[in-house]
């Protein structure tokens, strides 16, 4: 992974957390490995991409074999598995929801034709 794939990434993952990405917050997260202007750099195209390229990046994984690394590399597949998890259980409510509604309209759909059946006996019974 380029350095500015780093910072990227680095920058969606503190999004994804819901925190704004800034220089220090992304310089915290990767330690000193990559220069102040590639920084910068990164952290300018990070806010200058639209939203779609930014949900993007949430594929982008990090290699890399140092330590400070790895951690930001975990942190950025648990930000993943959040988001993930937080989409999928949005999906779920949606659907729950429609389910419920649904299942409402045929118990009241249920209860109309009983009474209609009711009726159609109970004028059976009459003639």
């Amino acid at each position: 992974m380029s350095p500015i794939d780093q910072v990227l990434a680095a920058a969606r993952a503190l999004e994804a957390s819901g925190k704004v990405p800034s220089l220090a917050l992304i310089k915290t997260r990767l330690g000193n490995s990559l220069p102040l202007p590639i920084l910068i750099q990164g952290l300018q195209q990070f806010k200058s991409m639209p939203k779609a390229d930014r949900d993007r990046l949430a594929e982008l994984q990090t290699i890399s074999p140092t330590t400070e690394a790895a951690t930001t590399s975990d942190t950025l597949t648990l930000a993943m598995l959040a988001e993930c998890l937080q989409r999928q259980q949005t999906h779920f409510e949606h659907h729950t929801e429609q389910q419920k509604a649904e299942i409402m309209q045929l118990k009241n759909e249920l209860l109309e034709l009983k009474q209609r059946l009711s009726l159609l006996e109970s004028k059976g019974k009459t003639a």
